[in-house]
């Protein structure tokens, strides 16, 4: 990445407070005059694209909808764009030593909206897609941390609508690749974000011979990674999803076994493995499985039983 020679002095102040007029007391017409000149004033800054503020004049925290991170508007930027995916960004960021970042911190860069794959680089990629030129913001992370994001320019980007489907399908490869990449390093959070992000872009990009086929083996990648991630509701749904596509999918079929077993779906399990056999024989890890699933089956009915022969006695 390119760094900016442009110098930093100091933290940037926050943005003070409007000073509104002085409305009289006890007056209900003041009173009234107060509420329209507030309307109008709230309408001003929605027309300016600027942040949102409550009627003291105080800037409004701004959640993010996943609930990953609040952002507070320091400084208000200029005009109307923003950045979107593909941008190329000169940005200042702030963040406490070790934080999962791959982005530069602590002095200008250049950097692509998109382009990170550690943890806190998505924060960084949904705030900046809300800031415009100049804006300075401050992140604050659900799962505890905060970040101070200035942004002093950016590219033009196109939306996904405004691409060829070429670009879009495109992007969906180079997505499934960098996820492979990832996931071979062993950073499986990371390699699931990029196959999520390939599977959003599939929706809108258009279809092309091989469509179902990437397709299948996205869903069956994603539902690897959130096996690893401890999230087996998740993988199981992909995995039926690659096997509506591909019902014959032995990965798939493996895996989803493996995400039945770790919610205690025994059978569910058991037959997902026996569907593994039933193409491949010889596949030595689902039988191990098998095996595994089918003696917890055994110990299962044998607690059960003893149980119902206590209450019985």
């Amino acid at each position: 990445m390119m760094a900016s020679t442009e110098p930093v002095t100091e933290k940037m102040p926050g943005k003070k407070p409007n000073q509104g007029s002085a409305v009289g007391q006890g007056s209900s017409r003041g009173a009234s005059v107060g509420s329209g000149r507030e309307k109008e004033s709230r309408a001003k800054d929605l027309k300016e694209n600027l942040p949102p503020r409550d009627p003291a004049g105080r800037d409004v925290p701004w959640a993010c909808p996943d609930g990953t991170f609040v952002k507070l508007v320091l400084e208000a930027g200029t005009g109307l764009d923003k950045p979107k995916e593909g941008s190329l960004c000169q940005v200042f960021l702030e963040a406490e030593p070790g934080s999962p970042l791959s982005y530069p911190t602590h002095r200008w860069a250049e950097m692509e909206l998109g382009g990170g794959d550690a943890e806190w680089d998505g924060v960084v990629d949904r705030c900046l897609e809300t800031m415009l030129a100049g804006e300075q913001a401050e992140a604050r992370l659900a799962a505890g941390g905060t970040m101070t994001i200035r942004l002093a320019s950016f590219t033009e980007a196109k939306d996904t609508w405004e691409m060829s489907a070429a670009e879009k399908w495109d992007m969906v490869l180079s997505n499934k690749e960098r996820g492979g990449e990832l996931y071979r390093a062993g950073d499986v959070a990371a390699a699931a974000r990029r196959y999520a992000r390939a599977l959003r872009l599939l929706v809108v990009a258009a279809p092309p011979p091989d469509y179902d086929q990437i397709k299948a083996e996205l869903h069956a990648n994603l539902a690897a990674c959130q096996l690893r991630l401890h999230q087996p509701a998740n993988a199981a749904c992909n995995c039926t999803k690659t096997l509506a596509l591909q019902p014959a999918n032995t990965k798939a079929l493996f895996r989803r076994g493996l995400a039945h077993d770790a919610m205690n779906d025994l059978e569910g399990a058991a037959q997902d493995l026996k569907g593994v056999l039933q193409v491949e024989p010889g596949n030595r890890a689902a039988r191990r499985e098998l095996e595994r699933v089918m003696e917890r089956i055994r110990a299962r009915d044998a607690k059960l039983a003893r149980a119902m022969q206590k209450m019985f006695a």
